[in-house]
């Protein structure tokens, strides 16, 4: 994990090479496709495992259990890292965790782990549907999913609802982490509400895409909400000599 600033400048760095030989960076090969476990490369397991301890650096306290994963725009990538480091930590550092997809503008991780989208978030505040109900067990050691849920015409009303708060409360109790997948923070407000109720916002910026202005915007939005921003993930970046040398390097 780097500094927003740091990152921010690899990516501009990138942005400006040629690309020569260019592999897939860490994270291409998921932990988890469908409802199958698949493994990741050495590397990229150390890479999880390090941003793990980063985190657990970085948060205030040891009762600290609650960490978003956020975006300035769509397409960095934050759904990916947030399910890999979920995972990694879940199997690989044996931590009761749970995943949870907040983003309910475009919920994606019911799909990638194979199962139902309800009942979930919306259901449990819309319909008073029961938390035991809504989360999932994905046959992955350590590992709770809870889904967005129904479609919802007003994702900014869904987490603000107390609901929320007693939700979030209840899942400190039960799991040693909590995840959660948010959705972009530019263009849709509720990500920045419900940073609130969180120990710690990890930013994902998409090597030579994300551009500086929206981070730097998606950082002032951050800081009036007094929110905990951790650090960054720089994501997809590629190497531009072939992998086998540049880890000789």
């Amino acid at each position: 994990m780097s500094k927003i600033s740091d990152a921010m400048d690899r990516s501009r760095r990138e942005q400006e090479r040629p690309v020569v030989g260019a592999d897939a960076i860490a994270g291409s090969m998921p932990v988890v496709l469908g409802a199958r476990r698949v493994g990741l490369p050495t590397s990229d397991v150390e890479a999880y495992q390090a941003l793990g301890s980063d985190v657990y650096l970085a948060l205030p306290d040891a009762s600290s259990r609650v960490v978003m994963m956020a975006s300035a725009d769509p397409g960095a990538g934050t759904s990916t890292v947030a399910r890999e480091f979920a995972a990694t930590l879940a199997v690989n550092g044996e931590v009761k965790t749970l995943l949870i997809d907040a983003n309910l503008r475009k919920p994606v991780l019911h799909d990638v782990f194979g199962v139902q989208r309800t009942p979930g978030i919306s259901d449990h505040v819309l319909a008073d549907a029961a938390l035991t109900d809504c989360l999932r067990d994905l046959g992955i050691p350590n590992l709770t999913l809870l889904p967005a849920g129904r479609p919802a015409v007003a994702p900014p009303r869904i987490l603000t609802d107390p609901r929320i708060d007693g939700m979030l409360s209840e899942f400190r109790d039960r799991f040693d982490l909590i995840v959660i997948d948010s959705a972009p923070l530019v263009p849709f407000a509720e990500g920045i509400q419900l940073s609130r109720k969180t120990d710690g916002v990890v930013m994902v910026i998409r090597s030579a895409a994300t551009k500086e202005a929206a981070a730097q915007r998606v950082l002032a939005l951050l800081d009036d909400a007094g929110a905990n921003v951790l650090g960054s993930v720089l994501n997809g970046r590629r190497f531009y000599i072939p992998r086998f040398i540049y880890d000789r390097l």
